[in-house]
């Protein structure tokens, strides 16, 4: 075996290694098998050669024939309904548990990158569907403890507690990666079985980059039992590509990694990757010291911990560096209220510095332009400083961490004097003019897991690494570093670049004249800011909670689906109402008439609505606007207005004390009061109680369902008129509106445009055309005659009205669509289009298609 002894072996080593194709391992894990074929499900392309164990059929029976044949039609159907789903093609979706004639299974599916439809069958366990409940609501009680830690190390310290408590592997290790890609073992939970590996450092390399992007892809992934034969993938075609199963948990492990563990004494592993940002930040890593096999609803329950965490780590982060920021801000203003037209920086460097240093913690700070070197506390000689101005004088926004300044051989290392790293920070407008913080030199003291020497072997792509073999303390102290530079840090300092920027732009006494207006600026803006925040913050934590709810009181992913997407609309229609009016309030009677639009007809209204003008806070609409909406549900789909008979009655009282409103249901179908008690029923019960203090009661009445709720004045706000909506309501019944026809779809956003694509196709649209910028849409519909389009309102900052003139002018009946709810003016003459505010709800979408084409 072959020592590696330079840089270049390294790197060849480490390019080997990342070209080991793991998304396409040609096998899967035996606690399971595996079937693949086109989207639609026609036939069986591929399949693991273990089928014969689950399905009592040898592969060469299986390759060529349909799933409905090997599967059913029934689950054929379900996984074809959620292959249409935007979702399949990023995670891994649960189709169902089924009775097949070969046993009880767990089914689950994904679409690979080429289209490829990946069916995962797991025996199914012998247990009831209240485990499932159990390991989520396991779960939720772990992360509500731990969401509630003051630091990131005891957020992690409590989380492998508790994921221990929820897998039961041996030793659960939280994992963070370092800037440079290696990795340290910061928390752990373990019982006697396994040794502790906390506080040891694994090298960058122990993990290969296609690993680390494929963690980010599928942060879960699971191995049973080093020791097992993985079962090979079949094709139907010899000379077929290996296949794409990054999504899948059958997939095959590799070799190498497999090799590594085994070295390791680890049996059975179970990794959750930690995505911040859209990085690997690290992992939860769950050793068994023997082979293990958890359930697919822990599995679930351990992956959505890992994304929660993953967001608690990131509001904490997030959280850091907007206090280091609101410091180096503050810091910012008194430093520039000191300075003025007679005393710069430069002369007032010696009262500022301490100002500076106490922004960003260091052991000195340095300041140089035109020549000028002031230096203050702990830094090299003013020669070796000034020889920072060499580092790429043609870059003049820089913001550069520096570990260690022997190592860019910047400043000769018999100047650095007690200097080991340093932070340049540049500003365009400001340069010349350079701010270096300083730090002195430390003893790093490494604990390795094993020493950090890779070895080559030969590989099937070339020389690799070899897996390590030994995991045993390794104690390394690197000279010539300092404490790392924080990202927190990092904000701070672009925060100071706008300081160099403020100071040298202008003279000093236009600053000084222009200094009042910004601090004023600034509160207003800051007021903004904190208000905007706020309220963004409260709509997600709804929006959470209400996913939460939903998904524990739903029958299917489907019905799950859709309440939420509903409830979602509902939201949004009572923020479009809320903001139409500089976010004064909202009117209760416009809340009600944009979620009872399809049933307010002029000619046959099922609704009568009697109040007076009610004006509710912004903030208290969309609670109001949430229960209002599961109440018109419910009776959309369950009561008076589920028939063409059937009336609702709608009267409201206001006093000075509080409104109170009244609900009844009349000719509807006769009422059973409910045998489960739901997240609907719940939302309408007790939101309005906990929320805003007021008072509701629910009656399921044989000849109709009431519903009352009172409402103290504190959420009440004077309006001077009805907030009204031009937007189409959020109730309605998907139909296949647009039958045969061919749209014209613009939409600059291709995410969006791609599911509004999705849309349209299942609203029954032949074919769809896109264009995504205000040339190419006029061109678009200058060119073709289409039967119907769908028109973004913005377009890349530009008001789309120039393309529904042509369509208007080519008689194309279209739509608008907006995420500015009310805000934007529409042209007197393009009044009566339609709009839709996104996110757009496809009943809504059916509804106002339907309208255009009938009236065409």
């Amino acid at each position: 075996m072959e020592q590696i002894t330079g840089q270049a072996d390294l790197e060849l080593s480490l390019d080997t290694c990342d070209l080991e194709p793991i998304h396409t391992p040609g096998s899967v894990q035996p606690f399971g098998a595996l079937l693949a074929g086109p989207m639609d499900l026609i036939r069986i392309e591929y399949c693991s050669a273990n089928v014969i164990e689950y399905l009592g059929s040898r592969p060469s029976d299986l390759l060529g024939a349909t799933f409905a044949d090997v599967l059913g039609s029934r689950i054929v159907h379900d996984t074809r309904n959620l292959l249409s789903l935007s979702t399949a093609r990023t995670q891994r979706e649960r189709v169902g548990t089924y009775e097949i004639e070969q046993g009880r299974f767990e089914v689950y599916v994904h679409l690979n990158p080429s289209d490829q439809a990946i069916v995962e069958i797991e025996p199914a366990e012998n247990h009831p569907d209240e485990r499932h409940r159990t390991a989520i609501d396991q779960m939720r009680k772990f992360l509500g403890a731990a969401s509630a830690r003051d630091t990131i190390k005891s957020l992690l310290d409590y989380s492998v507690a508790g994921l221990q408590a929820l897998t039961g592997y041996d030793r659960i290790m939280a994992y963070r990666y370092a800037e440079n890609g290696d990795g340290e073992v910061v928390s752990e939970m373990r019982n006697a079985r396994a040794d502790s590996l906390l506080g040891l450092r694994y090298p960058a390399w122990d993990v290969p980059e296609q690993a680390r992007a494929l963690q980010v892809k599928n942060p879960l992934r699971m191995l049973v039992d080093v020791r097992q034969d993985p079962s090979p993938i079949l094709a139907q075609n010899r000379d077929a590509e290996p296949i794409d199963i990054s999504l899948a948990h059958l997939r095959g492990i590799s070799p190498i990694h497999v090799e590594y563990l085994q070295n390791m004494g680890v049996g059975a592993t179970l990794t959750i990757g930690l995505v911040v940002d859209g990085k690997l930040w690290g992992m939860f890593a769950c050793h068994h010291m023997s082979p293990r096999v958890i359930t697919s609803d822990v599995r679930i329950a351990a992956e959505l911990f890992g994304q929660m965490i993953s967001l608690v780590i990131k509001q904490k982060l997030d959280f850091e560096a907007t206090q280091k920021r609101q410091k180096a801000a503050e810091a910012r203003e008194r430093i520039i209220g000191g300075t003025d037209a007679k005393i710069d920086l430069l002369n007032s460097f010696p009262k500022l510095a301490p100002i500076l240093r106490d922004v960003i913690e260091s052991d000195g700070v340095a300041i140089t332009y035109e020549g000028k070197v002031l230096t203050h506390g702990s830094t090299p000689k003013s020669d070796a400083v000034r020889a920072f101005n060499s580092y790429q004088p043609q870059v003049e926004d820089i913001v550069l961490p520096i570990e260690n300044l022997s190592e860019y051989k910047l400043i000769p290392e018999n100047d650095l004097e007690m200097s080991g790293g340093a932070l340049l920070i540049r500003a365009t407008a400001a340069f010349p003019m350079q701010l270096i913080y300083f730090r002195d030199e430390i003893t790093r003291q490494l604990r390795w897991a094993g020493k950090p020497e890779k070895e080559l072997e030969p590989g099937p792509f070339g020389p690799r690494i070899s897996p390590r073999g030994s995991f045993e303390a390794y104690v390394e102290n690197q000279k010539g570093y300092c404490e790392p530079w924080t990202q927190s840090e990092l904000s701070a300092a672009r925060e100071l670049q706008v300081m160099l920027t403020q100071i040298t732009a202008k003279g000093e006494r236009v600053q000084l004249m222009r200094h009042q207006d910004l601090v004023n600026h600034k509160r207003q803006q800051d007021l903004m800011i904190a208000e905007l925040n706020h309220r963004v913050k409260n709509i997600l934590a709804l929006i959470r909670s209400l996913s939460r709810q939903a998904k524990a009181s739903s029958a299917s992913l489907e019905s799950y689906a859709r309440a939420l997407e509903q409830r979602i609309a509902a939201l949004a229609a009572a923020h479009d109402l809320a903001v139409s009016d500089n976010m004064k309030g909202v009117s209760l009677r416009g809340i009600l008439t944009t979620e009872l639009n399809p049933f307010l007809d002029d000619d046959s209204s099922q609704v009568l609505m009697s109040g007076p003008l009610v004006g509710l806070r912004a903030d208290v609409a969309p609670i109001v606007a949430l229960v209002l909406h599961e109440v018109v549900s419910n009776a959309a789909k369950y009561g008076a207005l589920s028939v063409s008979d059937g009336i609702v009655r709608i009267k409201w009282v206001k006093d000075d004390e509080a409104v109170s409103l009244s609900w009844h249901e009349l000719n509807g179908p006769e009422v059973f009061p409910p045998e489960r008690h739901g997240f609907g029923r719940s939302l309408i019960e007790k939101a309005i109680p906990y929320e805003l203090d007021g008072e509701t009661e629910l009656k399921f009445d044989p000849g109709g369902v009431r519903f009352n709720f009172k409402l103290p004045a504190t959420n009440l706000v004077e309006l001077d008129a009805e907030t009204t909506s031009k937007l189409v309501g959020s109730i309605g019944r998907v139909e296949r509106a647009a039958e045969g026809t061919l749209a014209l779809l613009i939409e600059d956003n291709v995410v969006l445009a791609m599911d509004m694509v999705d849309s349209l196709t299942r609203l029954g649209c032949e074919r769809v055309e896109t264009a995504g910028t205000i040339e190419s849409g006029l061109e678009a519909a200058d060119s073709q005659s289409f039967d119907l389009a769908i028109l973004d309102m913005n377009l890349r900052g530009t008001v789309s009205f120039s393309i529904a003139e042509k369509l208007k002018e080519r008689e194309i009946p279209f739509l608008f669509v907006t995420g500015y709810g009310l805000s934007i003016d529409i042209p007197p003459d393009l009044s009566n289009v339609p709009v839709l505010t996104k996110p757009i709800d496809e009943g809504a979408l059916s509804k106002t298609v339907q309208a255009l084409l009938g009236g065409k």
